[in-house]
């Protein structure tokens, strides 16, 4: 069996839960995909995993992606031509591997896959098999109530009282039945909040009826102070990491980074070697965080729930927020490869992306304004670039144009550099009129400098000029091409490949505007440049070759 179910370990004090398994045995059995739908802290993964391990011979196939943010998505799902045996490499485009894949679930049976923390059925229709094939199970934990049509819906809520009790006993290993259930009522059967109790008593070894009086305690001196989240957790949490600094600073630590990450495989193994706010070594915090139920430790990943991370974010003033935030970028973008054309790198940029993703986010919701963060977004946009996710790119490179005008100003280099990226990728998405923009934008930016760089006005206006010709505005087109062509004619001469590439593109123009002999006059001398420096079989020759042999078909005609 192939299992990807392996960071998702199951809890094994799992308890109860058996209608809801039982529902969605059923919902599976007929066909379409199950949706798991409840608020964060319900145990909706936990639900999922371990209808997985119950119905383990049914399935050759375990599968698990996150799904709550489409390119993790987009990431993950890529990730399952691995197992489904799908021939691919590591730069390959990742739409062209979701057909694959999505083609290869239709065509099988015997799998279980898991989309977990879905925000919508939007977000997931070109990954779903279409109904009425495949024979496998889809399951869909999500917060959000919106999943009509096809999909079955079983609503999770807090655990029947009496699950709660025997839950709080299985964790605690102790036989205390109505303290137990006190204490449960008390936590309002909240499967979280039962599982932090439950896992601090285990623990120390306190009385059940004794960690009610502390819990009371706590939950009348937290009242109101939390941040939107649930009273009961935040008070159980706060018990919890009190202890935890007591004894461990490192343990503090490293809850208070992780709320600036994803909540799943955090690379504590690259964040120890290069982030100054953590200990060379954390073992001592990991162990004082895992006994409490803080963190979840499976061998080598580790997760921390979401609702810990958000509670750990909330107990920190504005500035450990911002300081935090920073060195947080600086040490994943130090991690995430600088050399992207090294395809070693990538499965390490994959592992890393939600992080990057989640640290950038947190540096952009502080209005921050970070060199650090500029340089992670900028490799992260250019990986989803190359990897063929373009929607990714286009979202993270707007990103980063909003975070660099914020740090450098709006009419800094720096921001022409991420508009003139920006505006490959609307390109090749089809927004050509948003592409336009960008590029004016660019070389206008290029052309205000004190001491303005005339290769990179060069680029632009070639950008700028295949927009045009695009938009059927083939004057404009010919006078960027014009310009980018003189540039670099007087900087590398005319036998260099950048002032060929120029010459092909205006050839191109002038021959839609009907002007042959120029076109001609520009193809030859392209060509003489391919040919000589790149050989007859590069594509730019055969480029230049086949806009030779249109011209004499024209001619011809």
């Amino acid at each position: 069996m192939i299992d990807f179910f392996l960071a998702h370990q199951r809890n094994p004090h799992f308890t109860g839960r058996s209608s809801i398994l039982k529902d969605l045995k059923g919902a599976l059995t007929e066909g379409g995909p199950a949706v798991l739908i409840g608020p964060d802290g319900m145990g909706k993964s936990a639900i999922a995993e371990e209808h997985g391990r119950v119905n383990v011979t049914e399935y050759d196939f375990r599968l698990w992606v996150r799904a709550w943010d489409a390119t993790v998505l987009a990431t993950d799902y890529a990730g399952l031509a691995e197992p489904f045996g799908i021939p691919h490499q590591e730069d390959s485009d990742l739409q062209d591997l979701a057909s694959s894949i999505r083609t290869w679930l239709e065509e099988n049976e015997r799998w279980l896959l898991v989309f977990d923390d879905a925000p919508s059925p939007e977000v997931l229709e070109e990954y779903l098999p279409r109904p009425g094939s495949g024979g496998g199970g889809v399951i869909i934990t999500s917060k959000s109530p919106g999943w009509d049509g096809d999909f079955a819906k079983i609503e999770v809520g807090p655990l029947d009282p009496s699950e709660a009790a025997s839950f709080l006993l299985s964790l605690t290993g102790q036989e205390d039945a109505e303290a137990s259930k006190k204490l449960a009522e008390a936590l309002e059967s909240l499967p979280l909040a039962l599982e932090l109790a439950g896992a601090y008593i285990g623990w120390t070894g306190v009385p059940i009826s004794k960690y009610l009086d502390i819990y009371r305690k706590r939950l009348g001196e937290i009242s109101g102070r939390t941040s939107g989240l649930p009273e009961a957790l935040v008070a159980v949490a706060d018990i919890s990491t009190e202890q935890v600094r007591a004894v461990s600073q490192e343990g503090i630590d490293l809850l208070r980074l992780s709320a600036f990450l994803a909540a799943e495989d955090l690379p504590l193994d690259l964040l120890v070697k290069t982030s100054a706010l953590l200990a060379d070594s954390v073992e001592m915090g990991l162990m004082a965080l895992d006994r409490r139920g803080l963190v979840r430790r499976d061998e080598e990943p580790l997760s921390v729930h979401p609702l810990i991370q958000a509670l750990a974010y909330s107990r920190l003033d504005d500035g450990e927020r911002k300081t935090w935030a920073d060195e947080t970028v600086r040490a994943i973008g130090g991690a995430f490869s600088t050399y992207l054309g090294d395809l070693s790198t990538w499965p390490e940029c994959a592992r890393l992306l939600p992080h990057a993703l989640a640290s950038s986010e947190k540096v952009e919701d502080l209005r921050m304004g970070s060199e650090p963060a500029s340089l992670l977004l900028n490799q992260v946009g250019l990986y989803l670039h190359r990897r063929g996710d373009l929607a990714g790119a286009r979202n993270v490179l707007e990103r980063l144009v909003v975070l660099d005008e914020r740090f450098y100003g709006r009419g800094h280099p720096e921001v022409a550099t991420d508009l003139n990226n920006l505006g490959s990728v609307l390109r090749v998405l089809g927004d050509l009129r948003a592409a336009k923009g960008c590029f004016e934008r660019a070389l206008a930016i290029e052309e205000a400098q004190d001491a303005p760089d005339r290769l990179k006005i060069a680029i632009r206006a070639n950008n700028l000029g295949t927009v045009l010709r695009s938009l059927g505005d083939l004057t404009g087109a010919l006078a960027a091409f014009e310009r980018a062509l003189a540039i670099d004619r007087e900087a590398y001469g005319p036998n260099h490949l950048k002032t060929a590439i120029r010459l092909n593109n205006r050839g191109e123009v002038l021959q839609e505007m009907g002007d042959l002999d120029g076109a001609k006059e520009s193809y030859q001398l392209a060509f003489r440049v391919f040919e000589q420096f790149l050989g007859p079989g590069h594509h730019y020759t055969q480029r230049a070759r086949e806009n030779l042999d249109s011209l004499s078909q024209s001619e011809s005609d």
